[in-house]
């Protein structure tokens, strides 16, 4: 039972990365919780799936103060995530990398795609075995203040849209490097279409998907 969840987990991750890696070759702006690895790349050279590590595992350890005596240990099992889902970013975009420059019709259809394609790496994913770091600072500032978890997330992803725009703005040449319209409509539809995902998964097998685990 826990291989196969493993085996899900670690091909919702690998499936995600791969919804990133799209997003950079369209060129139209990645998704907001991938705004501040990829604005540090840009604005440092350094390698994303390196970026990508740093800042999730700040995520993860800024859990430990906002949930205090309500932090568990099992929340540290995200450092793995942090890990895998850096390493599977690099390996998407080594894989993506012989791609050509392409027009705009097609840079948006490759951002249509990572977009179901990291709603699907979402729902692939068991919950119940850690959260990503995004999903997890969410979720402990949810639980922490008792708080709505999709009104904490349209907050926490708008404030990683805002300081990506501050990174680029102050280190590099171009404020919308890593934040573009293709940022905007990830933040919109994303949800929309785990939520309908959800429903057909329901609908088709009688079974509902967890997407967040609600322990604390």
């Amino acid at each position: 039972m826990w291989i196969k969840r493993i085996i899900l987990f670690v091909g919702g991750l690998f499936v995600m990365s791969l919804g990133v890696g799209l997003s950079i070759k369209s060129g139209l702006g990645v998704t907001p919780i991938s705004s501040i690895p990829y604005s540090l790349t840009l604005a440092s050279g350094a390698n994303i799936g390196i970026t990508t590590i740093i800042f999730n595992a700040i995520l993860v350890f800024l859990q430990i103060p906002i949930l205090k005596k309500r932090f568990k240990s099992k929340r540290l099992l995200q450092l793995i995530n942090t890990v895998m889902f850096g390493y599977f970013t690099d390996l998407s975009l080594w894989i993506l990398s012989p791609m050509p420059g392409l027009p705009l019709d097609v840079n948006f259809t490759l951002l249509i795609v990572s977009m179901f394609l990291i709603a699907v790496g979402i729902l692939y994913m068991p919950a119940n075995i850690a959260p990503l770091p995004g999903e997890g600072v969410v979720e402990a500032i949810s639980l922490a203040y008792n708080k709505r978890f999709s009104k904490v997330k349209v907050c926490f992803d708008t404030s990683m849209v805002v300081l990506s725009l501050i990174i680029c703005g102050l280190f590099t040449s171009d404020i919308f490097g890593s934040v573009n319209i293709g940022t905007i409509l990830a933040a919109i539809f994303i949800g929309i279409i785990i939520r309908y995902l959800t429903e057909l998964y329901e609908k088709i097998t009688g079974k509902s998907i967890t997407v967040v685990n609600k322990e604390n």
